[in-house]
Parts: structure tokens; sequence; C-alpha cells
């Protein structure tokens, strides 16, 4: 197994077992290798302004874009809740570029989604919109508050958004959306909204100083109506997510003491050695296993690409528990949280 399958966007596979195989594996601190960028992808990520331009103030942009900005975020909401569409996507991460098939279809007003990767190993997968609280599968489309109603407010207090442009993406027209952090425990995004209808056409995770971490983008769309047999599995090795019930009944064991402003305890599940506990800002997400691993006893991190694995230990009642922080934030961050971890009373 290597490290880019012990590390991906299935949190829920990353349980600390396998996060410390990854961790005694891999030197400590691996430098996160950036997926290549366009210059056109740095102007965008850093707010450099084309060579020729006039680059507008920040004051001035933000003052200007802002009922826009509310409009497109809104738009943008309800695009991903409400439209059905297949295409032909590429996701680049960590120096490679893998090539997707998505089929989104909503079902019972709930979004379902499948994936098929066209290159490296087969892979597939099934999600639906109640399972994401604990899963961060999925596209980056996927992520919860931004595409949500009302998680636009929460989003909107942890980033400043601001209107970049224009550009033309799977031969559609694109509104350029920076979502810059307001702090430093979080990563930036950069979004292409389809002028047309809302959706998301290009995502960019994007670092300080404008290193982009990782990159989804649409080469194909077609936003005909999705069909049943178009959300049904081609390959037997597909994975489907179970229902995201016993992920929301579970009760918490576990609290942090501290973590960034605005994220907020989303799901809890329970495993059979510990809980698994997800909190968001509405854009970003972390999740934190605290489990007893009796011959468990590393502690360090590891990061790839955008996803950071920071592993710790606490002592409760004489018994040794592992923490493990793994999510898209800044591993300085990841080691706050795993650090703040304590028991309820």
């Amino acid at each position: 197994m290597n490290m880019a399958n012990l590390i991906s966007r299935n949190i829920r596979k990353a349980n600390s077992s396998l996060l410390a195989f990854l961790l005694l594996a891999t030197p400590f601190a691996v430098p996160g290798v950036s997926a290549q960028s366009t210059d056109a992808d740095r102007e965008a990520a850093t707010g450099d302004a084309p060579a020729g331009g006039q680059k507008p103030s920040a004051s001035q942009v933000a003052s200007e874009s802002a009922a826009v900005t509310r409009a497109l975020l809104a738009k943008l909401a309800q695009a991903v809740a409400s439209l059905e569409y297949r295409g032909l996507a590429t996701f680049e991460h960590v120096g490679s570029m893998e090539t997707l098939e998505v089929v989104h279809g909503i079902r019972d007003g709930e979004q379902v989604e499948r994936i098929r990767y066209l290159t490296g190993s087969p892979r597939e997968m099934v999600t639906r919109s109640g399972d994401r609280q604990c899963h961060r599968d999925g596209t980056p489309l996927s992520r919860p508050g931004l595409h949500s109603a009302a998680g636009l407010q929460d989003v909107q207090s942890n980033y400043l958004f601001l209107i970049r442009g224009e550009e033309r993406i799977a031969d559609r027209e694109a509104v350029v959306l920076e979502a810059r952090p307001r702090d430093l425990h979080r990563f930036g995004m950069v979004i292409s909204v389809d002028k047309e209808t809302g959706l998301p056409l290009k995502s960019m995770l994007v670092a300080p100083a404008g290193r982009v971490l990782e990159r989804f983008q649409f080469v194909e769309l077609d936003l005909a109506p999705v069909t049943d047999s178009e959300l049904q599995p081609r390959s037997p090795s597909v994975r489907e997510e179970p229902s995201a019930i016993a992920c929301a009944d579970a009760e918490s064991r576990w609290r942090l003491g501290w973590a960034p402003d605005g994220f907020k305890p989303v799901a809890v599940q329970t495993l059979a050695d510990g809980q698994m506990l997800v909190f968001s800002d509405g854009l970003s997400a972390f999740t934190v296993f605290v489990q007893q691993l009796p011959d468990m006893n590393y502690k360090g991190r590891a990061v790839r690409g955008a996803t950071v694995a920071y592993m710790d230990h606490i002592d409760v009642g004489g018994s040794r528990y592992t923490v493990t922080v793994v999510g898209e934030i800044p591993d300085n961050t990841a080691q706050l949280v795993a650090k703040a971890v304590t028991e309820k009373r």
C-alpha cells in the first residue's frame, strides 16, 4: 500500500493504525508536493495582476464586489444542491494528475455522486450527501458549508471572498472567486463558478504564498438530467458509503480545549477502538480520531499535498489513547488541535 492510498480524500479510512504506518514509513514533514501550477493559476492564487494590468486595492475590490459575491455564493449553493450533471474532470495533487468520470444526480432531495477513476488503478465510489459530514469522499464540489445556503454566513466570517475575474472552463464562461482565509489555520480556495448555472467548474486549494496544493477541473460537462442507470456502479470494486445515521447519533466522549475560530463539531462516529470527531468551518474540515491502540507509541506528522496527519497521545484514567488529526489544514494547526483533546467532564 503506498502513501497515496493511506492519506486520501477518504478521511474515514484514515484510521490511526494506517496513519501510524504512514508516519513510520515516511520522514517527518514530507513537504507537500504541490500540483503543477500554470501562470494563470499562480496569478489567481497570489493576487498578482497580469503583466500590464492595473491591480485595484484589496479594500476596493472587497467593497465593490460584496453584493456580487453574496449573490454568486447563493447561486453556487443552489446549483450544487439542485443540478444534475455528468462530465470528465482532472484532479491534480501531490505532483500527479488523474482523470475522473463524475455523475451527479438528485434523488429524493439527496445528492448522489458516482466517481470513477479513468487513470491509474481501477477505483469507483458512490457517495450521498447525507454521508458527507462523516466522510469527505467525492469531488471538491462536495465541500459542505460553502455549498449549502445555511452555511454561507459562517463561511463568510472565516474567509474573505473576492471576485478575481473571468475565465473559460470546459467550454463555459466562469467567474473566478477567491476564498481568502482570515487567519493562518486554514487554506484558501479559488473557485471558478459557471456564469449560467452557478456550478463550480474548477477548484484550487491554495497554501500561503499562493502554492497550489490541489486542483480539480472539469474538461467536459453535460447538464442534461441524469438517469438512474448512470448512478449505478460500473465496476465490481465500487465502494458505497453506508448511511450517516450512526455518525449523527453518536455522543462524543471527547472535546477540544482549542480549535481555530469557526471550526465547529459537525459529526461523531463510534469506532471499534474509540471515536472519530469531525470539525468544519463550512469550507475546510479536519477529523480527530481518539483510539486505544496499545502497540502504538509513535508521535509525529506527515504531510501529503493538502492533507496532513498528526499523531499524539493522551493518558486518561490510567489508559493511553492515541490522538490522530487528519485534514486539509496547515500542519501546525493539526498539531495544536491534537494537543487540545481532553475528556469531557
